[in-house]
């Protein structure tokens, strides 16, 4: 039993190891499409460039896991682009909040309701990736379609909260 329990301890712990060294590896290809993106048109075309070099050069890549792997690294990155413009979109729009305050505080409300938007964002994300994966029942491309939605939506969602500041 406690042989059991150590081997599916180190099961459960490789993906998370695997994923950062996915990043490591294959993370410049998407940082450097992404760094160089002078417009929203420009910035969605990096998306899947990390997933497609890691499935195309990792052994096993192709695989079902192989595929997962790649998709959920891809999908951290843009996670943590998401966050970062999710917290400058914030900022701005307390700033504008704050500007608008004294004229008209009815209006003053794009902070909160950008919050409430992201929440909101997040949990139809998940239902919405929850759908895809169902269509496949118990089919391997259950997880495989379920990765690449929630890499494919938080990329996009990126490019929404950078367009709410002008950005590009």
């Amino acid at each position: 039993m406690r042989h059991t329990i150590l081997t599916l301890a180190f099961c459960l712990a490789g993906p998370a190891v695997a994923q950062d060294d996915l990043k490591g590896k294959y993370g410049t290809v998407l940082e450097a499409c992404f760094g160089a993106a002078t417009s929203t048109v420009e910035g969605e075309a990096c998306i899947s460039r990390m997933f497609e070099a890691c499935a195309q050069g990792e052994p096993g890549g192709q695989s079902t896991v192989g595929t997962i792997d790649c998709a959920r690294a891809e999908a951290e990155i843009w996670d943590k682009h998401l966050n970062i413009e999710y917290k400058a979109t914030r900022a701005q729009m307390r700033q504008d909040d704050k500007a608008e305050l004294r004229t008209f505080p009815e209006f003053a409300r794009r902070a909160e309701a950008l919050l409430a938007a992201q929440r909101a964002w997040i949990a139809f994300r998940d239902a919405e990736c929850d759908l895809v994966s169902a269509q496949f029942g118990a089919g391997s491309l259950s997880r495989v379609s379920a990765s690449l939605c929630v890499m494919q939506m938080t990329a996009e969602r990126t490019f929404e909260l950078r367009a709410y500041r002008g950005g590009f």
